[in-house]
């Protein structure tokens, strides 16, 4: 609650209080003040009620004390400032009352005007809040799943986004993530209105790509990679529903207009959920003419044997999560897979069973894929030797992808960073190379599509960092920027030789600035 809202409270309350006192008279069902109070009546003839109770309401619970008020029905669990957004409906539902009720309907509209107020303005390039109509469907705590939308202006492309934010896979995780990280389980701090990650911005400086599309962002509160189905149940401490989740609001969308073209975009988690539910989409959406493609950002992982001392390998926490989140990867994958169906959540393994245009964007050092491995601050040879490996690895793996772009940077996720739009291999942009890719889906012009960017744009330099685009690498102990020289220098490279090659003097050369370095090591990697 903001101070606003603190502020307005008192009065609020009191306007409540006297419009609950009216209501205790014989009135019409659809007068306002009759509806405030009718929720002891449990009436059933309207799609919503407003409720007054004293903290937050619950759905299907009873409602007493009059003192805090909520919204709940087909819209969910809604704060005090949710009545501006639903005073337009009111409006329909309720026909103004004449006579007595008169007053009641001038303290039901003075409510609303105070509430009004205390709403903070949202930014021009928010997306606003819609809760699921399918109550079953929530996140880990059992609060009510929604998703963020914005209308564009061409109602023809819909970008689709799947926010990542790792997992957990057995009770101990999930308590420490409780712990440590509730945002992600939870929606009852979910803002009515968010303002949109880069690829969903509407600035044509920010999302040159998609900027007048139609944008919905789906918030990631299932810890479930978008897999899990299931429900929670009296005994269960979490629910995990985020490939039902995912499935529910893309049928709620056709019922805001989805036609045209779908672009079902993940990072990280929510990338490996993109991949699950890229060719079920396009099944299911084909039938109203919907086209889909997909983009997975950083979700590309490997199930390569940890490095340092582990309770699980990757392996196992795979099979664990599989099993808690009852998990539902994509069937063709599981049948390859019939008694380790938990290896369909590893991209390299799943993609040669996805049918569906897929734009694969993966640093060949991902952060998180070295996290899972063990390394997770490299200062020594030994270290950056494994670092080397990786993405030694990681760059085998993307071998038989169509379309990838792949940097050599110490990184993970770019797509809903402003930075996205830097960063480049061989001088080819990211948006350039996801216009082109968009460019041939569309294009039946061979010629035009050689024209264009290649398909595979992979980073040919071996070392991390390497890329003069790629964001900066931070010493985590510090916070300061690793200087580039030093770097290369604990990855095994030979300065001084570089030095010699180059008639500079070594000293020299460890004091040159990143854009001075980058372009004279080129031509000695």
């Amino acid at each position: 609650m903001t101070d606003a809202d603190r502020a307005a409270a008192p009065l609020i309350y009191g306007a409540f209080d006297l419009a609950a006192d009216w209501s205790r008279r014989p009135c019409r069902i659809n007068e306002p003040a009759c509806y405030l109070y009718s929720v002891r009546r449990r009436v059933r003839s309207r799609p919503f009620a407003l409720v007054l109770n004293r903290g937050f309401c619950k759905r299907g619970a009873t409602v007493s004390a009059p003192r805090q008020w909520c919204v709940r029905g087909q819209y969910g669990v809604r704060s005090p400032r949710a009545l501006a957004a639903l005073h337009k409906s009111f409006l329909v539902m309720f026909p103004r009352p004449q006579g007595r009720c008169c007053r009641c309907w001038l303290t039901w509209t003075l409510c609303v005007l105070l509430s009004a107020p205390s709403d903070s303005v949202a930014p021009p390039d928010s997306l606003r809040l819609v809760w699921l109509s399918n109550s079953s469907l929530t996140c880990n705590d059992g609060s009510p799943a929604g998703y963020y939308i914005r209308r564009g202006t061409n109602s023809h492309h819909w970008v689709v986004y799947l926010e990542g934010g790792g997992y957990c896979w057995d009770t101990k995780s999930c308590a420490a993530r409780w712990r440590r990280r509730p945002g992600l389980m939870s929606s009852t701090r979910w803002p009515r209105a968010r303002r949109a990650p880069a690829i969903l911005s509407m600035d044509p400086e920010a999302n040159p790509l998609w900027h007048n599309s139609n944008h919905v962002l789906l918030p990631y509160c299932s810890s479930d990679m978008w897999a899990g189905t299931r429900i929670k149940a009296e005994n269960d401490t979490f629910a995990f529903t985020g490939r039902l989740i995912v499935k529910d609001v893309l049928n709620e969308l056709l019922q805001f207009g989805l036609r045209g073209r779908l672009l079902l975009v993940g990072s990280s988690a929510g990338a490996a959920g993109v991949m699950f539910h890229a060719d079920a989409t396009r099944r299911s959406l084909r039938t109203h003419g919907v086209r889909v493609a997909a983009i997975a950002d950083s979700g590309w992982f490997l199930d390569r044997p940890p490095r340092a001392r582990r309770s699980f390998s990757v392996d196992a926490i795979a099979r664990l999560g599989h099993t808690l989140w009852q998990g539902s990867p994509p069937s063709s994958c599981v049948r390859q897979y019939r008694h380790k169906p938990w290896l369909c959540y590893f991209g390299y393994r799943l993609y040669p069973h996805i049918r569906t245009p897929l734009f694969v964007f993966q640093y060949l050092f991902d952060s998180a894929q070295l996290t899972a491995e063990g390394v997770r601050a490299p200062r020594t040879r030994a270290q950056w030797d494994a670092v080397h490996e990786t993405g030694t690895a990681l760059r085998a793996s993307l071998k038989g992808v169509r379309a990838t772009f792949a940097p050599a940077c110490i990184a993970h996720g770019a797509l809903a960073r402003p930075e996205w739009l830097a960063i480049n291999v061989s001088g080819i942009s990211l948006p350039k190379a996801i216009s082109c890719w968009e460019r041939r889906l569309n294009s039946r012009n061979r010629g035009e599509r050689t024209r264009c960017a290649p398909r595979r744009l992979i980073e040919r330099c071996s070392w991390p960092q390497c890329n003069g685009s790629c964001p900066r690498l931070r010493d985590p102990r510090t916070g300061e920027e690793v200087a580039l020289a030093a770097l290369l220098q604990s990855f095994g490279l030979d300065v001084n030789g570089a030095a010699a090659a180059m008639g500079l003097d070594a000293r020299a050369l460890s004091r040159m600035s990143r854009a001075e370095l980058l372009p004279l090591l080129a031509p000695h990697t």
